[in-house]
């Protein structure tokens, strides 16, 4: 949907202060916290992760006179592919003519607000993805459907107004209206079943944690070689269906921590539900809950295992799961500067619309994925409760 004059007229009548506030959770920790490496790029574009899968065959202890064997390491590569993010926006031309007999400074500030709440959308739905599986699911329908407009879902956090989606695999609907944290109005009637997956238009995500940190239960192939069949894919992951325990937390870390280097950072990344039943544990334990700064840039967290190992409050992280993950063999692999514009006409980041005149466009880019250098020194819990 493009911006229209009616849209920023009322926000100029209506905002007495010169900031338009913004209504939304921004806060993209995982995102921040993962070193960027574009030296496993080819020239397709491509990604490529070599690997030593297998400790070297040529150690022996011998009896004096005997002929110790040679041998070597075990060598594989994996692969994955790039993913193409884009933030598009639309204003018509009317509305930058405004700005040539109206007031500059005000219009103008509209417009970078517009641009703002594109830039942390994206940025948003990013860490969104890092925390999934690739699939782009961003709700489940919570029951079932039959020709109606009226989608109720387990939560809408991550549907817009305007926005297309999937349900099930059906048709590309577009959302007209967000109705509650639940429900949603559908501008066509569609039909579908519970626990339906609720995917964006053309989703094709980048990988997350729930597909990185797995032993084949989320994504069976990975980085382009079978778990099945290749034992080092795989993390520990402990599914079973039953309230947090710090005991299961400890195993957790320590099959993480057994294949970690030394020096390697772990994080447990909670999401509210699990952060807040680990901050009960702490207190009926007689032990301290107390936020504070456990990563660089200011975040804060809840001690485990006497502070070696952070636990972190991330809002995008799925409810019923724990995450120890290694943020020193995590890379999120970049092609291209994160966060830029596509070029538009004479310097500016605006082009023209292909299918009307009268409408500018402008797009934000991210091109890159989510991987590991080694899945194994990571861990999960999952299907975790209060």
């Amino acid at each position: 949907m493009s911006l229209q004059l009616s849209d920023i007229a009322a926000v100029l009548k209506e905002v007495v202060i010169n900031d338009v506030f913004d209504q939304m959770s921004n806060i993209n920790l995982l995102f921040q916290h993962v070193k960027s490496d574009s030296s496993m790029i080819d020239t397709n574009n491509n990604i490529y992760i070599p690997a030593r899968t297998g400790r070297h065959s040529g150690v022996y202890t011998v009896a004096e006179g005997d002929n110790p064997r040679t041998g070597k390491a075990k060598r594989q590569r994996m692969s994955s592919t790039m993913k193409y993010t884009f933030g598009s926006l639309e204003i018509t031309d009317q509305t930058l003519e405004a700005a040539k007999r109206a007031d500059k400074k005000a219009v103008v500030a509209i417009l970078a607000d517009e641009i703002s709440s594109l830039v942390s959308t994206i940025e948003k739905s990013i860490n969104r993805q890092w925390f999934g599986d690739g699939t782009g699911t961003l709700t489940l329908a919570n029951g079932a459907g039959s020709s109606t407009t009226a989608l109720v879902v387990d939560d809408t956090e991550y549907l817009a107004e305007g926005m297309y989606i999937s349900i099930g695999g059906g048709p590309d609907i577009e959302i007209s209206s967000i109705n509650s944290d639940t429900s949603v109005t559908l501008a066509t009637a569609d039909t579908w079943s519970d626990n339906d997956a609720v995917l964006a238009e053309n989703a094709a995500e980048m990988m997350g944690l729930s597909g990185i940190i797995d032993d084949g239960d989320n994504v069976a192939t990975f980085q382009g070689l079978a778990r099945a069949s290749n034992p080092w894919l795989n993390a520990y992951c402990d599914d079973t269906g039953e309230a947090l325990t710090e005991a299961d937390m400890i195993t957790a870390y320590n099959k993480a921590r057994k294949y970690a280097k030394k020096g390697d950072k772990i994080v447990c990344f909670m999401g509210q539900t699990l952060f807040e039943k680990y901050g009960s544990l702490l207190t009926s334990m007689k032990r301290s809950r107390d936020l504070k700064e456990v990563l660089s840039g200011g975040w804060k967290g809840l001690d485990f295992m006497g502070g070696d190992c952070p636990v972190i409050l991330d809002f995008d992280c799925p409810a019923t799961y724990c995450f120890f993950a290694n943020l020193s063999v995590l890379r999120r692999v970049e092609m291209a500067k994160p966060f830029s514009w596509l070029e538009g006409e004479k310097d500016s980041i605006l082009t023209r619309s292909a299918s009307n005149r009268t409408i500018w466009e402008a797009t934000m880019k991210y091109y890159g994925n989510l991987i590991t250098t080694f899945p194994k020194a990571a861990s999960r819990l999952s299907g975790k409760t209060a």
